[in-house]
């Protein structure tokens, strides 16, 4: 029993399968689209009643919502969350990095992936900036509310801009950088397994055209997401006082 439970744990844990890690990829964006509908649902309910009294939300947010009442800023972080959750966590991770790394090497009569470390590396580091972004939630000062987006200089000058600006928009930076790098990681493993690993005699234009989306999808993932990177660490050092690249 104890060796069958070590062989679930190598196989679903430190795999780089590439069915495998497409699942481990599907079931974190659909745990991200439901917390992402929760908060959905919290902030529709708000507009609805925007003076109730909930007991349960003093106990979750202290300060945010104290007296069991929601504040702005809280709604701003709802916003921001559910922003972030489904921009970054669903529609950047389902349809390419779950469907893709399950179905490209059998679309193009390949083993694996061309990088099978990349694949489960890529997949951990997601993971890692999913949980980083929940963090941002419980941490003191509040959740981030600068929008999914995190526009100077609102995001830029940390806690002395008001609540949700300190600690709570810096793991939010943190995790989207942690991101960045593993998409980038997954779109070089993308692009190299169309190059190099198809059947021998399918040719590019024979693809099919879901091999194609993923193709062009990886492209701009390396052309972008180094960038996204690049200012995020801009803006970590905009928020420790080291540098003024958004702040002047």
């Amino acid at each position: 029993m104890e060796a069958r439970a070590d062989a679930v744990v190598r196989r679903y844990l430190f795999t780089n399968d590439h069915r495998i890690v497409g699942l481990q990829y599907l079931w974190l964006s659909i745990v991200a689209v439901i917390i992402a509908i929760l908060l959905s649902v919290l902030m529709r309910w708000h507009l609805v009643n925007p003076y109730a009294k909930v007991g349960w939300f003093e106990t979750i947010w202290p300060v945010a919502a104290a007296g069991g009442v929601m504040k702005p800023e809280l709604y701003l972080s709802l916003m921001t969350m559910h922003g972030t959750l489904m921009v970054f966590f669903v529609l950047s991770v389902a349809p390419q990095s779950a469907f893709g790394n399950y179905l490209l090497p059998m679309q193009i009569g390949s083993r694996e992936m061309a990088f099978p470390f990349l694949t489960g590396l890529s997949f951990w580091m997601t993971a890692l900036a999913f949980v980083i972004m929940l963090a941002a939630f419980a941490v003191p000062g509040g959740a981030p509310l600068a929008g999914w987006t995190a526009y100077p200089p609102l995001s830029a000058v940390g806690a002395v801009s008001g609540p949700g600006e300190g600690l709570g928009q810096t793991l939010w930076i943190v995790s989207i950088a942690v991101l960045c790098v593993a998409a980038t990681m997954g779109a070089v493993n993308f692009i190299a397994t169309i190059l190099e690993c198809r059947r021998p005699g399918l040719s590019m234009m024979q693809l099919p055209l879901t091999c194609w989306n993923w193709f062009v999808t990886a492209i701009l993932s390396v052309l972008g997401f180094p960038v996204l990177f690049a200012a995020g660490v801009l803006l970590l050092l905009d928020r420790s006082g080291a540098s003024s690249f958004f702040v002047p």
